[in-house]
């Protein structure tokens, strides 16, 4: 291995330039790792390698930047693919830091490689260029530019594109393990050793923590890669919609050539890195569970263990007939390969492909695996290997192979036919170009955006100049309104006429409609539009950017996709709005996207899906989005979260606003027979507080009943004082906020109580059920 001399930060000269089949650049892209893709000695730094090396192949001007040791040279074989190369120093964890982030209720993982340092360097490579793609690799690196750190910035307009005026970049998410999945197979396989019970609880928590924030990452990323068609449905169950590609682990498969006899002893060869959980548990479970079944049949059979960094559990597996080799060069590690009899993927927990399995197969040795540790490869029980989930029958299946030589050469050779066809580079990597040049493609999506207002002439001359500075502007908006009297139609006819808003080519239309409610009038400026995908938002909005792009995209790119459901930030402007803010609007990450229900001041959805539930309910004054939303997925319709679609709005200003407002919303909730259970568990909250209260200055029941009254104010309190910690702008905002959240919460809630028993007697009157999920056709006055 050579390198190119440089240091930390390398520019480097490039001796060709990389362009496409006409001539052309093909664009510019970022790659964001956990270390360095060479050598390519382990997984990850192997599929990496192989991607970079596809893109810079397929034209893009490519950039690196990556953790690493920053004493070393750059090897040439990335030296001769990038441009420019950033290394950045692993960061160290403490055991306080990791503490703190357990207790905050944060994924370990998404913190495991947090680095100040890193992401300074990241902003500086964003704002000095402008990449078409970013690719993340992997589920530790997202957080960089997909947490909900980063989020938060991108919808303020600090992301560091929009600091500089550059479009945002595409970015890729590369998953390279469902990582939730691994954390609760890990679980599943500790529980049932009482000596690995303290492991089984801690990935049970850790599978919680980070299946929400994979979602999250899923959801925020402009394109998902998983290794196979299992990780790429995992992923669509907790983000559906999401646009995932399954883009598999590969190998050079040429590179490989099978050994005309295997040693003696027949020896069955494991391969991985050694201290990674789940190759150290198949290491224990392989020698202790399943070589006695084969040893006794084939006593003289060898094991060998072998991979960098074994582990003390494993290095404690070493003996008679078992080896442990520690690390090899790639030139060792293909020889034991090559001169084993069986190859044994005994893998009980994790997800992605393994590419020790792909490597066997190559090299023409049978494989003997568990399902977990085939997944994603193709292969077929009987025909290409031979699977298990048990020790006895894994044990079997050795001793089957070992015995049988004509087995063995069959089950070989269509392995290594499998692996031409599906795992070598150069049938895998074309679908990921093929992503790049869709996603940067240039269309101008064909959709219109739609909005309800009334007195709304202070604000509505933003909203329409915000929707004429998308990139790229829909073509038309449709407004109604419904019957201002404060110049709201004059306003909208003045800014729909100002030449930048002509110049942006939206049209924009106003309808007035006197007396009609917000559901009336969507329906009506949905009847009125032209587009087969209708994007609604709220007056008094401000709108990101890019809200309508990445609010209409998904649609073109998963043509199953119903409803993609955008996010909503306040913009509070006083100590009261602040408390409210974080009192009553969730943060992006206390977000489950398989469950969210948009509001409809960012959202967008296909004209298809409103006409099968009748657009929004007509009947129902406040409240209309929610169950407008429930009715399309009682349909089974596919909603897809897309947090970087962002609209920003000022909460209520005051208190008697507010109250109004929660009041409105509840007896929307009782009209609609909904969230019975919720409320009645409010007033049961508030009686059992009266009652603890009154308790409390009884002195012959001592502290108790104050002790769970206070026990339970914190714990009702405790959301809303986590998002002010993370809202507020200084410790004195945090301090002046604080004392207003149990105000905010019992006007909230008091405004409730009195709304939705309002709401059930309108129900009642009209003969209606009290508690009815149902999409309703009722069309009625209040």
């Amino acid at each position: 291995m050579g390198s190119c001399g440089c240091g930390v930060r390398c520019r480097l000269p490039r001796g060709v330039t990389r362009v496409s089949g006409d001539g052309r650049t093909t664009g510019r892209v970022l790659f964001v790792m956990p270390q360095m893709p060479w050598p390519a000695t382990q997984g990850t730094a192997l599929r990496n390698f192989h991607l970079m090396k596809a893109v810079a192949d397929a034209g893009f001007e490519v950039d690196l930047i990556a953790f690493g040791d920053t004493r070393l040279s750059i090897p040439v074989e990335i030296a001769a693919l990038c441009r420019v190369i950033e290394i950045v120093p692993v960061p160290m964890r403490s055991l306080v830091a990791r503490l703190r982030t357990f207790l905050a209720g944060e994924p370990d993982l998404a913190w495991r490689l947090s680095s100040p340092e890193f992401s300074s360097r990241l902003d500086s490579m964003l704002c000095e260029r402008e990449y078409d793609v970013v690719q993340i690799e992997g589920f530790e690196m997202a957080g960089f530019l997909l947490g909900p750190g980063a989020l938060r910035r991108e919808a303020w307009d600090r992301a560091p594109w929009t600091l500089v005026g550059h479009r945002a970049p595409r970015i890729v998410f590369d998953d390279h393990n469902a990582e939730y999945q691994l954390q609760a197979s890990a679980s599943r396989v500790d529980s049932q050793r009482p000596r690995r019970w303290l492991r089984a609880i801690y990935s049970w928590v850790q599978a919680s923590r980070i299946r929400r924030r994979e979602a999250l990452y899923a959801s925020a990323a402009d394109a998902c890669l998983a290794v196979s068609d299992e990780d790429a449905g995992l992923l669509r169950e907790i983000a559906p919609g999401v646009s995932v590609e399954v883009i598999a682990n590969g190998i050079d498969v040429p590179s490989y050539r099978a050994s005309a006899s295997p040693t003696v002893p027949p020896t069955v060869f494991f391969a991985g890195k050694l201290d990674y959980r789940p190759n150290v548990d198949a290491c224990e479970w392989l020698v202790r569970s399943v070589v006695p079944i084969v040893r006794a049949s084939v006593p003289e059979v060898r094991v060998v263990l072998a991979g960098r960094d074994p582990s003390p559990a494993v290095q404690t597996l070493a003996g008679p007939g078992v080896e442990v080799t520690g690390y090899l060069s790639g030139a060792e590690m293909r020889a034991r390969l090559a001169g084993a009899t069986v190859a044994v993927v005994p893998i009980r927990m994790g997800s992605g492909t393994r590419f020790k399995v792909l490597e066997a197969m190559a090299a023409g040795v049978p494989v003997v695996a568990t399902p977990f540790g085939a997944a994603g490869s193709g292969i077929v029980d009987g025909v290409h290997g031979l699977l298990s989930e048990d020790a006895s029958d894994l044990g079997a299946s050795v001793v089957r192979l070992l015995r049988d030589a004509s087995l063995r050469e069959s089950m070989a050779g269509r392995a290594r036919l499998l692996a031409e066809a599906r795992h070598d580079w150069s049938a895998i990597t074309p679908r990921l170009i093929d992503v790049y040049r869709h996603l940067i493609s240039d269309l101008r999506p064909t959709a219109s955006v739609i909005a309800t207002v009334r007195n709304e002439a202070r604000t509505v001359g933003a909203v329409i100049s915000g929707v004429a500075r998308q990139q790229p502007p829909p073509a038309e908006m449709v407004i109604v309104d419904g019957g201002s009297d404060d110049g709201t139609v004059r306003v909208i006819r003045e800014y729909s006429s100002r030449p930048d808003v002509i110049a942006s080519g939206l049209r924009v239309s106003v309808r007035s409609e006197p007396g009609a409610n917000i559901s009336r009038g969507r329906n009506l400026a949905v009847g009125s539009a032209v587009g087969g995908v209708i994007a609604a938002l709220d007056a008094g909005t401000v709108l990101a950017s890019d809200w309508f792009s990445r609010l209409v995209a998904p649609f073109d790119l998963e043509a199953g996709v119903g409803v993609v459901s955008g996010f909503f930030v306040g913009a509070p402007e006083t100590d009261w709005e602040r408390a409210l803010a974080a009192t009553t609007l969730p943060l992006v990450e206390d977000i489950e996207p398989a469950r969210f229900l948009p509001s409809s001041r960012s959202v967008a959805f296909r004209r298809t899906e409103f006409a099968r539930v009748g657009g929004y309910p007509e009947w129902l004054d406040y409240g209309e989005d929610l169950v407008f939303d429930l009715a399309l997925r009682r349909l089974g319709v596919v909603f897809r979260f897309q947090p970087r679609a962002v609209v920003r709005f000022r909460p209520r200003p005051s208190a008697a606003a507010f109250f109004v407002q929660y009041y409105r919303y509840a007896r929307g909730d009782g009209k609609a027979g909904l969230f019975a259970l919720r409320h009645a568990i409010r007033y049961g909250a508030y009686l059992g507080a009266i009652v603890l209260a009154v308790g409390a200055s009884d002195r012959r029941l001592g502290v108790l009943p104050g002790t769970v009254l206070l026990a339970g104010a914190i714990g009702y309190l405790r959301r809303p004082l986590l998002r002010l910690a993370i809202m507020a702008t200084s410790p004195g905002d945090f301090m002046r906020c604080a004392p207003l959240l149990p105000l905010v919460r019992v006007v909230g809630d008091v405004a409730k109580m009195v709304g939705y028993p309002v709401g059930l007697w309108w129900r009642y009157s009209r003969g209606l059920p009290s508690h009815d999920r149902r999409p309703m056709t009722v069309r009625t006055t209040e």
